[in-house]
């Protein structure tokens, strides 16, 4: 068991409010999608990208975390990350070439927390690896439920670009709770030889194909959900809540997954069960039915699948590795590659629906993806650990 390292009294609120900046700067946007469009006099259809770019960022950016926290420290790397989320978000109202730039900065942002956050939790609580994760799982789900729902109204009372630079505010407060955590800042250079050896571990590269075919499918459901309900007949504002309750319904989930995955003696079920509600989710949307609680009952069961599955796998990066180095490491090697998969599901999912003027080529994709996923999740698991 790694021993516990000095750590500040602020550093457990810290975890909470990163988490409320891992998905919101993000997740937001699909609500108000054609708003921004209109006004950068622009196709709604090719604004898919803003849900693209950060994964694209995820993916080229992940691999450089460790090399730069090994020489700034962990913590003061996570400041260095809220400081351009903080910027990503002011310049996105400005012009669609700042648009653009904005959310690529955001994008890099969250890299560093979505690395560097298991590894400064196994380093500071290796004993409340699953209580932590669920927290900044917690916060995440629910501020992203909040902001995807409470956007819509925003915009249409107060003008799309405030209610975009709103969502500045969350990494503001998150920095100036982040600050006495600069005082314990550990830096550590040295690379673990299981480290090193991660891209050559056939179960790692298992969990790369299950985090990022699972990210494909939450990215692609975040970026279309809204406009698959509204293509069956919801109404606009009615899909906002839908986009909403996905987010909310994901609460649970996020709760729950971290707090099974390290008390389980076998995590297989979790990993099938999941998957399954996932499945069942998407297969209801292949149906012709326009009911707004036929829609609720989709969001739940994707939030619980997808938003479960997503905090199940960033629980395990801590389970898999037996130091806060190896830790890091797994979780960068996973997230690169992972979220460069996670990456194209928006774009062949909005041109198969451009191509075929449906939804229905772009949810059987997105079925065979949750098949792939719950497959190599499997495997992943034959084993407590990655070596």
């Amino acid at each position: 068991m790694n021993k516990t390292a000095k750590h500040s009294g602020f550093l457990i609120m810290g975890i909470f409010l990163l988490g409320t900046c891992m998905r919101t700067p993000i997740t937001s946007i699909p609500s108000i999608i054609n708003e921004i469009a209109q006004a950068f006099h622009v196709p709604a259809t090719s604004l898919g990208i803003l849900t693209t770019i950060p994964l694209i960022c995820f993916g080229l950016f992940s691999v450089t975390v460790n090399w730069l926290s090994s020489r700034v420290g962990n913590e003061m790397a996570i400041s260095w990350a809220l400081v351009l989320l903080f910027v990503g978000c002011i310049l996105r109202a400005v012009s669609y070439p700042l648009l653009l730039l904005g959310t690529a900065l955001i994008g890099i942002g969250i890299t560093f927390i979505n690395v560097l956050l298991p590894a400064i939790i196994t380093e500071n609580l290796p004993t409340k690896i699953g209580g932590m994760t669920s927290l900044y799982n917690v916060a995440l789900a629910l501020s992203s439920a909040i902001g995807a729902y409470a956007i819509t109204p925003v915009a249409a009372g107060f003008g799309w670009r405030l209610a975009v630079n709103a969502l500045a505010f969350i990494p503001l407060v998150t920095w100036f709770f982040w600050l006495p955590n600069l005082r314990f800042n550990h830096v550590d250079k040295e690379q673990t030889t299981q480290g090193v050896s991660m891209w050559r571990n056939p179960r790692a590269w298992a969990l790369l194909v299950y985090f990022g075919a699972s990210s494909f499918v939450f990215y692609t459901t975040v970026a279309w959900l809204p406009s698959i309900a509204e293509s069956a007949g919801i109404s606009h504002n009615s899909s906002s809540l839908i986009a909403g309750l996905f987010q909310l319904f994901s609460i649970p989930a996020a709760f729950l997954a971290p707090l099974l995955a390290t008390r389980a003696k076998r995590r297989q079920p979790i990993v099938f069960g999941l998957g399954l509600l996932s499945f069942i989710g998407v297969v209801m949307m292949l149906l012709p039915v326009g009911s707004m609680f036929y829609y609720v009952i989709i969001s739940l069961l994707l939030g619980l699948g997808i938003a479960g599955t997503f905090a199940f796998i960033m629980t395990i990066f801590g389970l898999k590795t037996n130091n806060p180095a190896d830790t890091s490491s797994l979780s960068g090697m996973v997230q690169s590659l992972g979220y460069l998969i996670a990456a194209i599901g928006p774009v062949i999912t909005g041109k198969c629906k451009a191509l075929t003027g449906n939804w229905v080529t772009s949810e059987i994709i997105v079925l065979v993806v949750i098949a792939l996923f719950v497959g190599a999740g499997l495997f992943a698991e034959q084993k407590d650990k990655i070596y």
